[in-house]
């Protein structure tokens, strides 16, 4: 596999994707709906299953493993804060509960990280 699509499918491809996918539920949201208002308040769980999901790049073959762990916690806090970031914007109510969505959002990615890196670097190795 050459080089550059090494370096290109990776961490931070995928949490552009997410990014991306952050920016058009923002658009969709207006005028506000209560479906995509109730998709933007669950928000911190579909972040922490993205950070799952990158982890999956583990296992996906020609991928250079030497620096992906560093490259999936850089790629995924800076995804998470941007696409929380955009998502939240759109919300109609911009009350605290808003707030605590963003925060419980990383906080839940930061333990999705922790357990993750230990499983890859425990297991897979």
């Amino acid at each position: 596999m050459p080089r550059f699509v090494q370096l290109l499918i990776g961490p931070e491809l995928f949490w552009v994707l997410v990014v991306c996918a952050a920016l058009l539920l923002a658009q969709a949201n207006v005028p506000p709906s209560k479906s995509v208002e109730d998709i933007i308040e669950n928000l911190h769980l579909w972040i922490s299953l993205a950070g799952i999901l990158t982890f999956s790049l583990w296992f996906v073959p020609g991928i250079n493993r030497d620096w992906l762990l560093l490259r999936i916690w850089i790629a995924a806090i800076v995804g998470a804060h941007f696409a929380l970031d955009k998502a939240l914007s759109a919300h109609s109510e911009q009350s605290p509960g808003i707030g605590t969505v963003y925060i419980a959002g990383l906080l839940f990615l930061f333990f999705v990280l922790l357990v993750g890196s230990v499983v890859v670097k425990v297991f897979y190795a």
